[in-house]
């Protein structure tokens, strides 16, 4: 038996909330699903966590999220006399009157209580569920209180903010002791505040960025990263960018990829953007669509990877489906020139004039098209304007030839 728990259910809580980059994700997520077939109570609390997606445990583990069953599990989790469970409840909506009517704790002070004892002799993951009831505020449930116990609103205040605060000390412990998801509201706690009773504090946001990046937590160096980087420290913060993502954190997947793409804190390296960006497009709980988009692009040029026009109008048009035009220029070649799909020279003026800036390539095919009467209606003047603007690109200065100015009304004309 288990100092705190059964022997599974603590296993499982180490894999799941501990080592996070050591991959036993799946291996709790089982060993919780056979705890609580065995009639476990705090298994069914545990596992309606996993199930109810990244807000509750790290996206890297991949847990399957499916909300219904989640509620469903606590419920039985509560019913079956979990102390833990009743008062996650309280945080996922499912703890009503029936339910507490119906449970076997006398109240939920009882239930706060026992999470509490343990919580204080340093079972860390209690003390992030005691650090939430002091954050939602679900100790004016749990004490029974409400605004008009007090002889004033000031006094109510008073009382909610010395509580709330409490958090911070609960939160503080159990990440120093490995939890690193108490972090999480304590982050948002010093970056919002709370209403008009705690000021916001971005001063201990950082501390606790850098404090998790130290203490090697992969959600936490990928936070501490992008305050170095946006601080100019990109070489530091290339090496926890990459080191979030070695351990498994979906959103440091873009930003490494990146990274190696621009040779930005690292040696340019296209075959490990790539590598990244690859990564990055079945990640949960991040965009795929930028890392797409960069892969799209490596892939049309032949950077890193083999060059395959028809796989890179699939990764830029899959990009573009989803908002991000950050390939919009590539996937206007691939509709130009018919790669990967069928030649559209309307959708390629279309993508071409969305990218901005004047680029030379940009200029001449734009140039082209309005010349020639493709994709739009013919617009000679408006075609050479775009063909001057090419410079001294080869293509640009030979279609030029192909035009000339009347003598009185100076209209480009073709010759």
């Amino acid at each position: 038996m288990g100092r705190f728990f059964r022997d599974a259910v603590e296993t499982a809580i180490q894999c799941i909330y501990y080592d996070l980059g050591a991959g036993r994700g799946q291996e709790g997520y089982r060993l919780l699903g056979e705890a609580a077939e065995a009639g476990d109570a705090d298994a069914y609390c545990l596992l309606a966590r996993c199930l109810y997606g990244p807000e509750y445990t790290w996206p890297g583990h991949r847990f399957p999220t499916d909300e219904p069953m989640g509620d469903a599990l606590m419920r039985q989790s509560v019913l079956r006399g979990s102390a833990i469970g009743t008062l996650i409840s309280l945080r996922c909506g499912v703890m009503n009157e029936e339910l507490a009517q119906a449970m076997p704790f006398a109240s939920l002070r009882e239930a706060f209580d026992e999470v509490l004892g343990k919580a204080e002799q340093g079972e860390h993951f209690c003390e992030m569920v005691i650090g939430n009831v002091y954050y939602w505020w679900d100790f004016l449930l749990i004490e029974g209180k409400a605004p008009e116990d007090f002889p004033s609103e000031e006094e109510f205040h008073a009382y909610v903010r010395e509580h709330a605060l409490r958090c911070e000390d609960w939160y503080w412990r159990s990440f120093r002791g490995g939890i690193s998801a108490s972090g999480i509201n304590l982050a948002r706690l010093y970056a919002e505040g709370e209403e008009d009773l705690i000021p916001p504090r971005p001063e201990k946001e950082l501390e606790l960025e850098r404090c998790g990046a130290e203490l090697g937590y992969p959600p936490w160096q990928y936070l501490y990263a992008c305050d170095l980087y946006n601080a100019g420290r990109r070489e530091e913060a290339s090496v926890l960018f990459r080191q979030a993502a070695d351990a498994g954190e979906p959103r440091a997947f873009y930003n490494t990829g990146y990274m190696y793409e621009q040779g930005t804190g690292v040696p340019q390296d296209y075959a490990r953007a790539a590598e990244y960006y690859a990564r990055a497009l079945d990640a949960p709980s991040a965009s795929s669509a930028y890392p797409a988009a960069r892969l799209g692009m490596l892939t049309y040029m032949g950077y890193g990877v083999p060059k395959d026009r028809d796989r890179a109008f699939q990764l830029l048009q899959w990009a573009d489906d989803r908002g991000c035009r950050t390939g919009i220029f590539y996937l206007g070649l691939c509709y130009f020139y018919g790669y990967g799909t069928e030649q559209d020279y309307a959708r390629a003026r279309e993508c071409f004039e969305a990218f901005p800036g004047d680029d030379p390539d940009k200029c001449y095919l734009l140039g082209w098209i309005y010349c020639n009467g493709q994709g739009a209606p013919e617009d000679i003047p408006r075609g050479v304007a775009w063909l001057q603007k090419a410079g001294d690109h080869p293509a640009a200065q030979e279609e030029l030839q192909r035009y000339r100015q009347t003598r009185f009304t100076r209209r480009w004309v073709r010759k």
